[in-house]
């Protein structure tokens, strides 16, 4: 899949919004547990994000496979995420998969 946006401050794999981790776990909450914090935190994440080129799109992203054991979503196919795009943000205390859509 390559339509990830990651909008985290403070992440190892986060490059310009664009994941660069190669497999990415979803946890039951929606709790993004791929996430590695950076050893100087949001300063760095600036530095990395003001580097990197800001006409990525979409289908330039590195594929990321996407590992989802979130119950709730309806876009978990047999622990595969199948949403064509996927927001990754900071929420409220962890990172979460904010395209998580519980069942209708």
């Amino acid at each position: 899949m390559k339509g990830l946006k990651c909008t985290t401050c403070n992440c190892e794999y986060n490059c310009g919004c664009h994941c660069n981790a190669g497999i990415i776990n979803i946890g039951r909450r929606g709790v993004c547990e791929t996430k590695q914090k950076r050893e100087l935190g949001m300063l760095q994440q600036a530095k990395v994000n003001m580097e990197a080129a800001k006409d990525f799109e979409y289908k330039d992203n590195t594929d990321v496979l996407i590992q989802c054991t979130c119950l709730e979503c309806c876009y978990n196919k047999g622990t595969r995420c199948t949403s064509r795009y996927v927001d990754v943000a900071d929420g409220v205390v962890k990172t979460k998969c904010m395209t998580k859509n519980t069942h209708q």
